[in-house]
């Protein structure tokens, strides 16, 4: 199953995408988008948690027994102006975030783990290691694709610079359905595991962007 929804910003969390829906299996998205000054509480259960700033600047308050983290979490006007930061949030942890003057929106993404690695806060331009075994978060332009097969499971966001830009891929399922998709602005893609991207050089039919566009990925790895 290829489908993709459209996110409407909304004050607070929003849900987007859950298992059992869409062809993914375990991973959830949203999106968190917080006026000014206001704040967000929350805790992991029994996943790991990626915060990924997409625009604007919070900070990140993380953990309990013993497994702690605080800092400032975004330093971008919007995702066409720097680098990305992000977090991991372990999993049974509490994590409560501040926006800052400018307010903020945040992906988040989860995923079931036991894994007990620790709570991080990663700045821009800072590489992270594997510390979450079970997440992996990549960025990149919009049109382009993460793999020629995609083995694993995985959501992304698209933006573009023009609300009204739009990316096109084409698309082949485990089960073989192909589909033509037209990405637009705020629109979150579902890519079940097995899914094939019919690349250029394998059809008359290219995968095209129109206007400047970004999209943020995140993989289960485990």
């Amino acid at each position: 199953m290829l489908a993709y929804k459209n996110y409407i910003p909304t004050q607070g969390y929003t849900d987007i995408i859950n298992p059992g829906k869409m062809g993914i299996t375990k991973l959830h998205f949203g999106m968190l988008h917080l006026a000014p000054k206001t704040t967000y509480f929350d805790h992991s259960e029994d996943t790991d948690v990626a915060l990924i700033p997409l625009s604007g600047t919070s900070t990140l308050l993380v953990g309990h027994n013993g497994n702690k983290a605080n800092g400032v979490l975004g330093e971008r006007q919007d995702v066409f102006h720097g680098e990305m930061s992000l977090a991991f949030v372990p999993h049974h942890t509490t994590y409560e975030l501040l926006a800052g003057e400018a307010g903020s929106e945040i992906a988040v993404c989860k995923a079931p783990s036991d894994s007990g690695a620790p709570a991080e806060i990663l700045g821009p331009g800072e590489i992270a290691e594997a510390r979450s075994s079970h997440l992996r978060i990549r960025e990149f332009q919009a049109g382009e694709v993460l793999n020629k097969t995609q083995h694993v499971e995985a959501i992304c966001i698209y933006k573009f610079f023009k609300e009204e830009g739009a990316a096109a891929l084409w698309m082949e399922s485990a089960t073989a359905e192909i589909k033509h998709i037209v990405l637009h602005h705020n629109d979150v893609l579902a890519i079940p595991a097995g899914t094939r991207f019919i690349l250029p050089d394998d059809c008359a039919q290219s995968n095209a962007i129109q206007s400047r566009g970004y999209a943020l990925c995140i993989e289960r790895t485990g």
